[in-house]
């Protein structure tokens, strides 16, 4: 069989970022799984409208590459999520999928990064690895977009597992239950030895210029920490610039498609 993946991203503008993040995964699909068609697409409408319009760029949304796909004769199709949770995003990734695949003899759709206890597990060690040397013996507030309607149990899940890696370390979530307000009360209940903390980004791409919602609320954020006493490092880059965290949507690829 013919086979076909498209990687879905909320997607950016900023090129620099894109190619350490989106354009390195994709390649690193491509020397995994030969002779596969693979493609990228952006949710993001204005995304893809200001690429055309900036450097007639032509990035798909996520139905006009299942259906381009299918015109190319791919017969077996995997789609992966590049979010970090259960969210709205992922709902609406899994709908339009299901929705047409009809059109293929197998489809398979990857889960976010935060998905399942295993995932808990793995994606802390994968925070620690990367993280673990800069925070040390201080604080780590990771930054997720969050859901109300999914996703807070699981980012609540993987709170509790990341402690058992960094004795102080947090999940704040912009559209979630667990917000930063909650994190810092939280904090203020604790006699900790240091008011250092460091602030990272729990989205696959990051960054200035990065059009998401935790790229756009980022610099807030840390401002509201600073304003409560903080000394904040500012780990500005997404997740998937880090190789841990590459293996681990990497992996996911895999599950989906055994």
């Amino acid at each position: 069989m013919k086979q076909g993946v498209i990687v879905v991203n909320h997607g950016t503008m900023n090129y620099d970022i894109r190619q350490k993040t989106i354009d390195e995964f994709i390649l690193s699909i491509g020397d995994r799984i030969e002779n596969a068609d693979i493609v990228s697409v952006y949710t993001d409408g204005d995304v893809r409208r200001g690429l055309r319009e900036s450097t007639g760029e032509r990035v798909q949304n996520l139905k006009a590459a299942i259906l381009a796909m299918k015109e190319r004769g791919v017969n077996s199709l995997v789609v992966v999520s590049t979010d970090v949770h259960d969210g709205a995003a992922y709902r609406k990734l899994m709908d339009e999928t299901v929705g047409l695949a009809s059109q293929f003899q197998e489809v398979r759709i990857s889960k976010p990064l935060i998905y399942s206890e295993e995932d808990y597990i793995v994606t802390a060690r994968a925070v620690y690895g990367a993280y673990g040397d800069i925070v040390g013996d201080d604080i780590l507030v990771l930054i997720a977009k969050g859901d109300k309607d999914y996703g807070s149990e699981e980012l609540e899940c993987f709170e509790r597992e990341l402690q058992q890696h960094i004795d102080h370390s947090y999940v704040a979530s912009i559209n979630g239950r667990r917000k930063l307000y909650r994190v810092i009360k939280d904090l203020s209940k604790l006699e900790l030895q240091t008011k250092r903390l460091v602030l990272v980004p729990l989205e696959f791409m990051a960054g200035n210029g990065v059009e998401n919602e935790v790229s756009q609320e980022y610099t807030v954020l840390a401002d509201r920490l600073r304003s409560e006493g903080y000394e904040v490092s500012q780990q500005f880059r997404g997740i998937a610039e880090y190789d841990e965290f590459q293996r681990l949507y990497m992996r996911h690829l895999y599950d989906a498609r055994r």
